[in-house]
């Protein structure tokens, strides 16, 4: 796998672009959740997110 264009840390480990505490995605996709509205980042989803095979 490439070295990311980027880098994203990202604390998920059964993600499949996850690599050493670095996503190797070649885009992110991050949504709110809930209403629609993000006020702090525990308000946010990564909808990249693939589970590990």
């Amino acid at each position: 796998m490439a070295a990311p264009r980027m880098q994203v840390k990202c604390g998920v480990n059964n993600c499949h672009y996850w690599q050493n505490n670095l996503c190797y995605a070649d885009a992110l996709e991050i949504n709110p959740q809930g209403d629609g509205k993000a006020n702090t980042s525990d308000g946010t989803c990564c909808t990249t997110f693939k589970p590990r095979s």
